[in-house]
């Protein structure tokens, strides 16, 4: 207990630099808030404009549309948020810098993660809330306080799946030095399920991000428990913390295989 106090210490210490050093350009700030709040918004605009022109897709109107996608929105924010990271192994390994961690007397992991701390990443946890809200008083749903808080779980195991998710591919580095290939496999599949119902994709491609890459568990199977839809089983629906539990412990364990199998390569 002691050691994990002296860890999550060390993490707190660590962000505490990242922020203020973030904080020297203020500009720079302000101009990337900017960025991402078009960006999602020309994503809204787009996602509106094809529900609207087709009435609704695979049986999910502009108001389910927006629920599904605010969900995902706050579920990758805690991944770009805190996490962002982890997507950079590659890039330690292939330069040498992981030996650094291996050095210090703080897990190498928190301070993989402390290191950087993308805070445009707060405006998509802001504007998936707006969207969320905005999707419900279209599609003319009341939430009751068992759906609020199924909500909340759904998002945190969400967040955890995608942070799982990417950790595990770029942990392949371990092995191979290189993971830009599978991370950009990975970003194509997650692009599709950010927006859209899987089901729309057919039946390969919804047992792909079921069982494989479970990126339907951060928000289409989610959403469609609480919005009412026909889409998948409730029990399906539901499993959305067992497999952020799953990933988390299997996560874990290639971790520590990696650090194990891990050889410096830097000069």
């Amino acid at each position: 207990m002691e050691e994990l106090r002296f860890h999550m210490r060390m993490y707190g210490s660590l962000l505490k630099m990242t922020m203020k050093g973030i904080l020297q350009y203020r500009a720079d700030f302000w101009m990337s808030l900017v960025s991402v709040v078009l960006l999602n918004g020309a994503n809204i605009v787009q996602l509106s404009v094809i529900a609207w022109r087709f009435q609704a897709l695979g049986g999910w109107e502009v108001g389910d549309l927006l629920v599904l996608y605010g969900m995902f929105m706050m579920s990758w924010s805690i991944f770009s948020v805190f996490f962002r990271r982890l997507s950079k192994i590659e890039e330690e390994i292939e330069s040498g810098t992981f030996d650094v961690y291996l050095l210090r007397p703080v897990s190498p992991f928190l301070q993989l993660v402390g290191g950087d701390m993308n805070y445009v990443g707060l405006c998509d946890t802001l504007m998936g809330i707006a969207l969320v809200a905005a999707g419900l008083a279209m599609a003319g749903v009341q939430w009751r306080m068992w759906h609020i808080l199924w909500f909340v779980v759904f998002v945190l195991s969400g967040g955890a799946i995608a942070v799982c998710i990417r950790f595990l591919i770029s942990c392949v580095a371990f092995w191979t030095t290189k993971a830009g290939a599978l991370n950009s496999i990975f970003t194509q599949v997650y692009l599709l399920t950010q927006k859209y119902p899987v089901t729309i994709f057919g039946r390969t491609f919804r047992v792909l991000v079921t069982g494989i890459v479970p990126v339907a568990f951060l928000n289409f199977y989610p959403a469609s428990y609480l919005m009412g839809k026909p889409d998948a089983p409730p029990w399906l629906c539901m499993l959305s913390p067992v497999v952020a539990l799953a990933l988390a412990g299997i996560s874990a364990l290639v971790w520590r295989a990696g650090l194990r199998r891990y050889d410096s390569c830097g000069g």
